[in-house]
């Protein structure tokens, strides 16, 4: 398909900085960005030049994705509660034009 559109995940998109202080705000890191091709459905929307943040927040966690033994840490799970809650919360109320303001 050629070379996949990158999302920036620096200072210049906005969008990214409002995702990482998310993670950070609950005392959460995330790893280096990397395209994931076909693990998920975005590369549908990369596809149509549509930048794509993707995310999973189970850190510590074996990859075993639809595998017979599929499973999470309770702790795990509970947390990726908090972290998504943190995310929705941030980005569903970020506005590009009050972020360019302050």
């Amino acid at each position: 398909m050629g070379r996949p559109l990158m999302t920036a995940t620096n200072d210049s998109n906005p969008w990214w900085s409002v995702f990482k202080q998310a993670i950070t705000s609950v005392k959460e890191k995330l790893s280096s960005p990397e395209i994931l091709g076909s693990t998920t459905d975005a590369r549908f929307l990369r596809q149509k030049g549509i930048p794509v943040l993707g995310f999973s927040p189970m850190k510590n966690t074996p990859i075993l994705l639809h595998d017979h033994n599929e499973h999470l840490k309770d702790t795990v799970f509970l947390k990726g509660i908090q972290v998504y809650e943190s995310l929705i919360s941030s980005l569903s109320t970020f506005t590009e034009a009050s972020h360019s303001a302050s």
